[in-house]
């Protein structure tokens, strides 16, 4: 096995030369030698995102994301969703892992922009019943905003789902009278 130091000068080396694939070899034998070492991993990513390896690049960001979130480094997990998001926007679940992210980091904010921008895509995707629960979250990060409960009940009117919508449309009604007095 070769030493952590060699293999890195080595990949150095490569990269120096523009020998891409070479650098992505010597980071792989890394990765098989020192699984954990998540820094390695990411660089790893980071090469073959620039080698256009798309979906193995995202496989070892996931891994790595997975990493820092489950040792509570949030900031850093979110930071690779981001780069993830950056490369492939067409994934919800990436939306939603940084949603849940934020709420977990205290940035509410940031978490509920993640959600529209996730509500926005089942839209468009025409999956409205998938929009629902997103909704929810959101009521449950601002419970009383009037946008969010509208627009449950607007997406559970046109999933056919009345009694549902109504219950939402009443305490829409209620937060909203409850606002003017």
């Amino acid at each position: 096995m070769a030493s952590k130091e060699k293999l890195i000068a080595s990949a150095q080396k490569f990269l120096a030369k523009g020998q891409l694939p070479k650098a992505i070899g010597e980071y792989q034998k890394l990765i098989d030698s020192f699984p954990k070492d998540v820094r390695n991993r990411q660089k790893l990513a980071e090469l073959l995102s620039r080698a256009d390896r798309t979906e193995e690049a995202l496989s070892e960001y996931e891994k790595v994301a997975r990493n820092y979130a489950d040792t509570g480094f949030y900031l850093k997990a979110i930071a690779v969703y981001k780069q993830m998001q950056k490369m492939d926007p067409s994934r919800a679940e990436f939306y939603g892992k940084l949603a849940d992210l934020n709420v977990k980091q205290g940035l509410v904010g940031n978490a509920l922009s993640e959600y529209r921008n996730l509500v926005a895509f089942y839209e468009q995707s025409g999956l409205t019943d998938e929009a629902v629960p997103i909704l929810e979250k959101m009521l449950e990060l601002d419970h009383d905003n009037p946008n969010f409960r509208a627009k449950i009940t607007e997406i559970l009117f046109a999933s056919h789902r009345g009694d549902e919508a109504i219950v939402h449309f009443m305490h829409l009604v209620k937060t909203l009278q409850t606002k003017q007095e």
